[in-house]
C-alpha cells in the first residue's frame, strides 16, 4: 500500500528554522497572512525554554508541478538551495515557524521589530522589556548566533557565574529542542485542501474559503468585501445569505470551467478582479431566476443551483433565460432539488450540469432559429 504519511525523527529547532531560511520549506499560496504579535512569540519561546510541547509541524511533500503555489515572503528564500524535484510546503505551523525564524534571526518585517524580544538570564525568561535600562535583557537572536552568544557569555562570566550558567542553559535548550514533524506524501492539491481544512490552527478551524480568500486578495480586491456588498442587496437579503462557497465556485467555474479545489486555488488577484464584475452580474441574474420561480425566502438549499445558473448567464452574456426554454430549466432545477443530486460528488456534478445547461440552451436557440 502506498505510504501517505511519514513521522520525521531527529529534527531540532535550529534544523527546522534553517529548512525555512534556505528555502527547503516553502509557504504555499493558500496560507493565511502572518498574524502573530510579539507577545505571542514570547509565550512560544518561553514554552520551548520550559520544554513544553509546541505542537506538530505538518509538511506537504509536493511534486515540482506545484511550483506556482509558492508564496513569496520577503525575508525567506523563494528557491531552494538544492535541485530536488519536490517541494516541502508548510501545511500547519506556518505562524509558529515564521515567528521562530524572525525572532531567532533578529529581523524586522512588516513594521515589527523582532530584536525587541529578549531573554533575561537573571529572570530565566523571554520577555519584551518595558524599561530599556533593565539589566540582563539580551536580544533573543543572540542565543541562536554562536559569536553573539559568546560575546554575551564573556560579559556575564565577568559579572555572575550563576547568570552566565543560565545563559548557557538557555542556548542548549534552544539548540537541542526536538520538534515534531509529520510529512504528508503522495497527495494532490484537492486532498491537501481537505487535510488543511481539518487541521486546527490557533483553535480556529480554517475553511476552504479562507484559502481562496488568501490567494485572491490584493490591496485593490478583497473577495470578502465584494461578497458583503452582494449579500447586502435588497433582493438577496430577503432570500437569506449567499454562502462563501457560491462565490468561490462561481469564480473558478467562470475562469477554468471547473470548480474543484485545485481550480479554485488557481485563482489569483488579477483573475478574480477581472472576472468579478461579470460574475457578480451572472450571480444577480441567477437570483432573479430563483425569485421568478416564486422562491422568496431561505435559499440555503438552492446554493448549488445558483452556481450552475450563473455559469449559463456568464457564458451567454444574457440577463434572463428565454421564456420558451424556461420549462426545460425549471425541470432540471426541481429534479436536481428533489433527487438530492448535489448531496455528493458536488464538484463533478456542478461542472456536468453547468456545461449541460449551456449546451442545452444553445442547442434550443439554434433549433428555434431554423
Amino acid at each position: 500500500m502506498e505510504t501517505k504519511i511519514e513521522i520525521v525523527t531527529g529534527w531540532s529547532l535550529p534544523r527546522l528554522i534553517e529548512e525555512l531560511e534556505h528555502g527547503r520549506i516553502k509557504v504555499p499560496m493558500f496560507q493565511r497572512d502572518y498574524q502573530w504579535e510579539k507577545s505571542k512569540i514570547v509565550l512560544l519561546l518561553n514554552s520551548i525554554y520550559l520544554q513544553y510541547p509546541i505542537g506538530t509541524f505538518f509538511l506537504w511533500i509536493a511534486p515540482s508541478a506545484y511550483n506556482t503555489f509558492i508564496r513569496s515572503i520577503d525575508d525567506i528564500q523563494t528557491h531552494s538551495d538544492d535541485n530536488g524535484n519536490q517541494f516541502q510546503f508548510i501545511l500547519d505551523g506556518q505562524q509558529r515557524l515564521l515567528s521562530l525564524f524572525r525572532a531567532s534571526r533578529g529581523l524586522s518585517s512588516d513594521g515589527v521589530d523582532y530584536t525587541q524580544i529578549c531573554f533575561n538570564p537573571a529572570r530565566k525568561k523571554f520577555k519584551i522589556p518595558r524599561v530599556k535600562s533593565e539589566k540582563y535583557n539580551f536580544p533573543a537572536y543572540c542565543l541562536f548566533n554562536e559569536s553573539l552568544f559568546k560575546e554575551v557569555e564573556l560579559q556575564l562570566d565577568a559579572d555572575s557565574t550563576r547568570i552566565a550558567d543560565n545563559w548557557r542553559k538557555a542556548r542548549k535548550l534552544m539548540m537541542e529542542y526536538p520538534v515534531s514533524v509529520v510529512k504528508t506524501l503522495n497527495y494532490e492539491i484537492d486532498d491537501v485542501v481537505e487535510i488543511f481544512e481539518r487541521i486546527n490552527q490557533g483553535g480556529k478551524r480554517l475553511s476552504s474559503f479562507d484559502l481562496i480568500h488568501a490567494t485572491t486578495w490584493s490591496t485593490d480586491f478583497d473577495l470578502k468585501e465584494r461578497m458583503r456588498d452582494f449579500n447586502a442587496m435588497q433582493k438577496v437579503a430577503k432570500l437569506g445569505v449567499v454562502s462563501d462557497k457560491v462565490f468561490t465556485y462561481a469564480l473558478a467555474m467562470n475562469a477554468f470551467d471547473d470548480c474543484k479545489s485545485s481550480s479554485q486555488l488557481k485563482l489569483n488577484p488579477e483573475t478574480a478582479k477581472t472576472l468579478w464584475p461579470r460574475t457578480r452580474k451572472a450571480l444577480s441574474f441567477a437570483i432573479d431566476f430563483i425569485i421568478d420561480m416564486a422562491i422568496t425566502t431561505d435559499i440555503s438549499t438552492y446554493q448549488t443551483h445558483i452556481i450552475v445558473l450563473q455559469y449559463y448567464f456568464f457564458q451567454s452574456a444574457k440577463n434572463s433565460i428565454p421564456k420558451e426554454h424556461r420549462k426545460s430549466v425549471e425541470k432540471w432545477f426541481w429534479d436536481a432539488r428533489f433527487a438530492k443530486r448535489y448531496s455528493s460528488l458536488t464538484h463533478t456534478r456542478i461542472k456536468e450540469d453547468a456545461v449541460w445547461l449551456v449546451e442545452m440552451l444553445s442547442n434550443l436557440e439554434k433549433t428555434s432559429r431554423k
